[in-house]
């Protein structure tokens, strides 16, 4: 091909396709004819289906302000010799040292060669090649474009890779921090969004091991997998079973693999289906996604598959809390009751009533279980009640009243001996349960912010749920006269922040009672 043609007036102008992002390339020279020569020679170039969109700038103090703002450029045609004899040479300087970007290649042309010999130059700064003006023909400027944009694609690929990992390794620290299930699929799929999908509808579904047996007969109500986590349009559908939205064939097929991890993108639905040791079944979907690339796809499968053990470690460490909880509350209502003649779950709905109330004052769910194990142990004092004391019917005496508060108050120091949290939090609350709001409880008349916050929540919630349960000298009371008792003694026993709070969130407080009902 004759270079002539760089000359020729007829070319076309570059179009860029929408299909394909551009490379974008920045010319940097004072002679307008060179701009005009290099956009005809490279109008029809492409590599990987991607064509050039030029930038023009006149000077090396242009160069600097256009770069400032553009951290797209793939590749950049600078003069040396512009303002002055060297401002091509300390934009190139500039670019790395000051802007410190390694992605952009760099290739200097000059029409003066003698200012800046190549040998010279290439051994000090950081470019791509040297060209003089006069030997850059039509085909060493295309195999220059292919040499410099191939080097961009691969060094723009690894730092993907690098920005990639280090997304993941971020998000699976903020994401495995969570202290519950539902926070922590939450952070799943907030991290996943912003990772990689960009769509905002997705849900990530739970199936146990015995429910998944037999999938293709019962799969069409979708109620073998549960939704724990949802964002977008499933964010209110968190607990319930999956019932539209999924091709529940194309599930089966990525159970029947052999593959732990399998997934698949159908009709712009992202599908994965991650198999845990533990023989549970997590189905990730993500409605509206864009096509993926291999390195998407591997960073999802990577962080989706540890993020599916978290789960399954989470939902362990939570049977085994649960079993715990259980062992502590029969342990409380012994205490409570010192007999055996129904069974009450009065120190079980107070501790659950206590943490409710406790995550609406802004506590964390991990303080909140803390003050539910420590509301079921901290009245132990009362173990050394006389047991017909502690179940007269009739009204106590002010000498009998005193004896059982001088032990209940014990209750402090035998947990006090103990060196847990659990049970450093119950002493506190053994301590200062019997306070009151306006100074006038026992043992040490505390009032207001004195009282520990452990304690003012407790007592609003064990009073409440003791005032609406059945009791050896009279019958449970209605909600409404439960809470008219609390708002009576508001900023007198009871702190009135709280029991605001608790009068707001009756529904809740109730939803707990009925879960949780005594048995005769």
């Amino acid at each position: 091909m004759n270079d002539d043609f760089l000359f020729s007036e007829d070319e076309p102008e570059v179009e860029v396709t929408e299909d394909e992002e551009p490379f974008q390339i920045l010319i940097v020279d004072d002679d307008e004819e060179i701009h005009t020569i290099t956009k005809m020679a490279l109008s029809d170039f492409k590599l990987d289906g991607r064509r050039l969109q030029f930038n023009s700038v006149y000077s090396g103090s242009e160069a600097k302000a256009f770069l400032r703002d553009r951290d797209d450029i793939a590749m950049t045609l600078l003069d040396v010799v512009m303002e002055t004899d060297h401002a091509g040479l300390e934009v190139a300087r500039w670019i790395r040292q000051d802007l410190k970007n390694k992605l952009i290649r760099i290739v200097l042309r000059t029409g003066q060669p003698g200012q800046a010999p190549e040998e010279d130059v290439i051994a000090r700064y950081d470019i791509d090649d040297y060209k003089e003006k006069t030997e850059l023909t039509y085909r060493k400027l295309v195999t220059l474009m292919y040499s410099c944009l191939r080097a961009f694609r691969d060094l723009n690929a690894i730092e993907r890779n690098k920005r990639g990992l280090e997304k993941v390794i971020n998000a699976s620290a903020e994401v495995f921090s969570a202290q519950s299930m539902h926070g922590l699929c939450q952070g799943i799929l907030e991290q996943l969004v912003a990772l990689i999908t960009h769509s905002d509808d997705a849900m990530y579904c739970r199936a146990e091991s015995s429910k998944t047996e037999g999938l293709t007969a019962a799969t069409e109500s979708g109620s073998l997998f549960e939704i724990i986590g949802g964002t977008g349009d499933y964010e209110r559908a968190i607990g319930q079973p999956v019932e539209e939205d999924i091709d529940w064939h194309l599930v089966q097929q990525l159970q029947d693999s052999s593959n732990h991890v399998e997934f698949r993108i159908h009709h712009n639905n992202y599908y994965g289906l991650y198999k845990t040791k533990g023989k549970r079944q997590y189905l990730l979907f993500i409605k509206g996604v864009r096509e993926l690339s291999e390195l998407d796809q591997n960073l999802l499968g990577l962080f989706v598959n540890n993020s599916s053990i978290a789960i399954d470690n989470l939902h362990s460490r939570d049977i085994e809390r649960a079993q715990q909880r259980e062992l502590l509350y029969s342990v409380g209502e012994a205490i409570d009751k010192h007999s055996v003649e129904h069974i009450s779950h009065h120190v079980k709905r107070s501790a659950e009533m206590a943490g409710q109330l406790a995550i609406l004052t802004g506590a964390t769910i991990d303080d909140a279980e803390k003050l539910k194990l420590a509301s079921s142990v901290y009245d132990i004092g009362k173990v050394s009640v006389q047991m017909e004391l502690a179940q007269r019917a009739d009204a106590l005496t002010i000498h009998d009243y005193e004896e059982i508060m001088q032990k209940v108050i014990k209750g402090h120091d035998y947990l006090s001996q103990t060196d847990t949290e659990i049970a450093h939090i119950a002493a506190q609350v053994a301590q200062d349960i019997h306070e009151r709001w306006d100074g006038t409880g026992f043992p040490s008349q505390k009032r207001g912010q004195d009282i520990n916050i452990n304690a003012r929540i407790l007592a609003i919630t064990s009073q409440y749920d003791a005032i609406r349960t059945d009791r050896s000298y009279r019958e449970a009371q209605c909600m409404e006269s439960a809470a008219d008792y609390l708002l009576q003694h508001s900023g007198k026993f009871f702190d009135p922040e709280l029991v605001g709070l608790m009068l707001d969130n009756l529904d809740a407080i109730e939803k707990i009672r009925q879960r949780y009902p005594d048995k005769r």
